[in-house]
């Protein structure tokens, strides 16, 4: 005999089995056709293009200019002279007035009109922001490709589905009314998840930053440790521990994403600079990059992030 459940205890069991598979939508698969390298012309200037959206997204959960934004930030860490986007879209934007269609343009013809060397084109497939009943998800599902103007080539692309969610699968019931509580603030619930979209794919692209060192005489930065490993949460009075290895005899500082910045590093001998930062109760960081920053006497900077983990406190 079968046994027989209410329907409301089917609906649960359907969120529960929703809510597993969701969770950990796991890194972001880059398929790089063409790596960095001291014999390869690598593009050196970027402009960051007007990501795209699918029609069917409405209006209220458009994340395209969110997911855009968050991107250029982290990419800015990268070994390109980026463009800022205010500009780029100043040199579009007679072409948008024209209402044509960004991606049909050909790359000789951007190269014209922007003036860099490559672009990297976003468009928005599919994103979700709902909460019912004990279940809450954000997503966003965008493709994402850089393309060198000069060949018309394609140099890395990616398609990636990154997706942030509570119910009752969540460690406690805390969590969870949390969770939905972000979730109802959109733009919120949006930054969480394009942040977290943006920093996957940046570990997994090309960076040219070693080959351009001599280019712009930029101080050196050898490596960067920290005492956190995977993405474990941090607590209040948790010390975050930060060490650099570079030039000796400059200044430098680390930033926790854009919650904590600034934070000095001292020189402890030739070349190796040392600064923590001790949690405080209320602090909350979502998915924040630890990027540590070497000045020059000239005001020049280099940045290097830390790439085995990311900062969470909740």
């Amino acid at each position: 005999m079968k046994p027989c459940f209410p329907k409301s205890f089917k609906w649960v069991i359907g969120l529960v089995l929703i809510a597993l598979i969701g969770v950990g939508c796991g890194k972001a698969n880059v398929q790089v056709y063409q790596d960095v390298g001291p014999t390869l012309d690598y593009p050196r200037t970027v402009a960051i293009l007007p990501f795209s959206y699918d029609p069917g997204i409405d209006e209220p959960k458009r994340p395209d200019t969110i997911l855009r934004k968050l991107f250029y930030n982290y990419f800015s860490y990268l070994g390109y002279t980026d463009l800022p986007l205010g500009v780029v879209d100043q040199k579009l934007a007679d072409v948008v007035k024209l209402e044509n269609d960004i991606r049909d343009i050909p790359a000789s013809k951007l190269r014209k009109i922007i003036g860099t060397d490559a672009v990297v084109r976003g468009h928005v497939i599919n994103a979700t922001n709902f909460t019912a009943g004990i279940y809450a998800e954000t997503s966003i599902k965008a493709k994402l490709e850089m393309i060198d103007l000069r060949t018309g080539e394609v140099l890395w692309e990616t398609e990636h589905n990154e997706l942030s969610n509570s119910s009752i699968a969540a460690p406690s019931i805390v969590d969870m009314i949390r969770g939905q509580t972000a979730n109802s603030e959109v733009k919120k619930a949006y930054h969480k998840v394009a942040e977290s979209f943006a920093i996957k794919v940046l570990e997994k692209i090309p960076d040219p930053s070693e080959i351009r060192h001599g280019e712009v005489s930029l101080p050196h930065i050898l490596s960067v440790e920290a005492n956190i490993q995977g993405n474990s949460n941090l607590q209040s009075n948790d010390l975050v521990y930060v060490s650099m290895e570079g030039d000796p005899g400059l200044t430098a500082h680390f930033d926790i994403g854009s919650f904590k910045t600034g934070v000095a590093m001292k020189e402890i001998s030739p070349g190796l600079y040392t600064g923590s930062y001790r949690i405080k109760k209320g602090d909350r960081v979502s998915n924040a990059l630890i990027v540590t920053s070497l000045t020059s006497k000239e005001g020049l900077t280099a940045k290097k992030f830390y790439k085995r983990a990311v900062a969470i406190v909740k």
